[in-house]
């Protein structure tokens, strides 16, 4: 599918918001995405949404192979290339093998995983298929991860669900030479 709403570049913001493109460039060391060039055409919401998700990907204690194998789940559910190609490589500098990305979709049976990431996994999956959460699914996660966690893992899960619903309906495309490495 093509891109139903148009990448804007720097110059195409407001000045007062150009900020949020030198920011984004400043701090990833590479030019915008697709994403950010698309949530762009609402610079206020992007600005919320950039400060979210920042939060959510560098300011919590859950483990980051933890996080990225939730993220890296809603996008496989949601055929999110984009969220799964990004967040694979992602994934590899947080420190999660490639057996364990490969292993995603059967990681209830496959050995690579342990109870802690099938946990987070299964959440993942139940938060993103169908919105509710067993109790054994929830007890089992928070047994690893207390309470704060928990509700970071949680929040993770929501809004990368709300961050699929961006990609896949405006139909963002990735990037020129965006690959799983």
């Amino acid at each position: 599918m093509a891109a139903r709403v148009p990448y804007l570049t720097r110059e195409d913001l407001p000045e007062a918001d150009r900020d949020i493109f030198d920011n984004l460039v400043r701090d990833r060391g590479q030019p915008v995405g697709n994403i950010f060039r698309t949530l762009a055409n609402t610079p206020r919401l992007l600005r919320r949404f950039l400060a979210l998700g920042g939060d959510l990907r560098n300011g919590t204690a859950i483990d980051p192979r933890l996080r990225e194998l939730a993220i890296l789940t809603v996008g496989r559910i949601a055929d999110a290339q984009y969220e799964f190609v990004h967040h694979w490589n992602i994934a590899l500098r947080a420190g999660v093998t490639r057996e364990k990305l490969n292993a995603l979709g059967e990681f209830e049976n496959s050995p690579v995983f342990n109870e802690e990431e099938r946990a987070v996994i299964r959440y993942a999956v139940e938060a993103t298929e169908k919105v509710a959460v067993s109790d054994a699914t929830w007890n089992a996660c928070a047994k690893f991860l207390g309470i704060a966690r928990m509700m970071e893992l949680v929040q993770n899960v929501a809004f990368y669900n709300m961050v699929v619903r961006v990609l896949v309906p405006c139909g963002v495309e990735l990037e020129p030479g965006a690959k799983k490495n």
